[in-house]
């Protein structure tokens, strides 16, 4: 049930930077993967969106719900962005691991990029809803909220994009 807007009230500046700097950081590094490595444009976005969380926080009704609200925000900053700039430039991402062998971490990059290449083949809306639960820890109802859709779908979504990128990869399952 919605609340009216004279019944609630907006975050303080206070909590509004604290959930700014416990948000900003994952949320920055999600939207970098879901613009296959382009951190630059993810910070702009980020920073567009929690401008525009700032402006609108009267309408968020718990802050328990602050993350999926934000990133709801983020995903259609960026799909504005994406309409009005299309196509994004894919750049490859090299994976930083301890210090093993030379030969083991060229294995690891090996791998890290075909797991890549099979998550930027998957269609947006998979890849998304791949990202928000399994690399960003949302739940399926949270998921569906960030991105607007009925919470089977987001399910549908992730089982066909992790069955998607499990045949890319010659696996039986992720």
């Amino acid at each position: 049930m919605r609340m009216p807007p004279a019944a609630r009230t907006p975050l303080s500046q206070a909590v509004f930077h604290r959930l700014y700097r416990e948000h900003a950081g994952p949320l920055c590094a999600y939207l970098t993967r879901c613009l296959r490595g382009d951190a630059a444009e993810a910070e702009g976005v980020v920073q567009d969106a929690f401008l525009k969380a700032w402006e609108k926080r009267a309408d968020l009704r718990e802050e328990a719900a602050f993350k999926p609200w934000v990133y709801t925000i983020a995903l259609n900053v960026l799909r504005q962005r994406k309409r009005r700039l299309r196509p994004l430039a894919v750049e490859s991402v090299e994976a930083e691991s301890g210090r093993p062998s030379p030969e083991r971490q060229a294995q690891d990059r090996q791998e890290l990029a075909r797991a890549l290449d099979a998550l930027d083949a998957l269609p947006d809306e998979q890849r998304e809803a791949v990202l928000l639960v399994r690399m960003e820890n949302l739940k399926f109802r949270e998921a569906a909220d960030v991105l607007g859709v009925p919470e089977n779908t987001v399910k549908t979504r992730v089982r066909r994009g992790l069955l998607a990128m499990a045949a890319e990869l010659g696996l039986d399952s992720l």
